[in-house]
């Protein structure tokens, strides 16, 4: 009678992401070794190192999530 549809949104977290170079979290595998034999294969997430930084962007301060390697760039300028 009525078509209802039921919508998951998975929420994608703002502050694992750099907002300059776009870097976020990388799929990783931890690996179970027993006697020189893998045993098991488990699905992990590696996230970046992402700080909340001010940053000056046209003569104004915004604080933006920026990863440390970023941070180091010479051309970034911090308030």
């Amino acid at each position: 009678m009525y078509n209802i549809q039921v919508v998951t949104l998975r929420r994608v977290r703002k502050m694992a992401k750099c907002e300059i170079c776009g870097k976020d979290q990388m799929r990783a595998s931890n690996l179970s070794y027993r006697s020189s034999q893998l045993t098991r294969r488990t699905l992990t997430h590696k996230k970046a190192n992402v700080q909340k930084i001010t940053v000056v962007e046209n003569g104004t301060p915004v604080k933006k999530n920026v990863c440390t390697k970023c941070m180091k760039n010479k051309d970034l300028v911090r308030a």
